[in-house]
């Protein structure tokens, strides 16, 4: 039962992470569009100066959350890889004491 298990989780994992690298790949072949947009006073919203030197933080753009969305698809894989490499070495060495 141990080889079935042992040869059923890297299976497994490859397949997440095919299925996780298929899925990103249309998102990031998608063209990006630049659009100027330039700011117009309107009566009555109008902001106070700011002083100078500071920023003021953007809303994310939707590159942002992408990017944001991409790094937490790696990082989530890359805790699987190393979860399967550390119970990998479990077994290994549980198996040399019992050899």
């Amino acid at each position: 039962m141990s080889v079935r298990v042992s040869r059923l989780l890297p299976t497994a994992l490859l397949g997440v992470v095919l299925a996780l690298g298929t899925a990103a790949a249309p998102a990031a072949a998608q063209p990006v569009v630049a659009r100027s947009v330039t700011a117009q006073p309107v009566a009555g919203l109008a902001q106070a100066p700011t002083a100078p030197g500071v920023d003021i933080p953007q809303a994310p753009t939707e590159a942002d959350r992408d990017a944001a969305k991409n790094k937490i698809v790696v990082g989530v894989v890359a805790v699987l890889l190393l979860g399967a490499v550390v119970w990998g070495n479990r077994i290994r060495s549980k198996r040399k004491k019992k050899g």
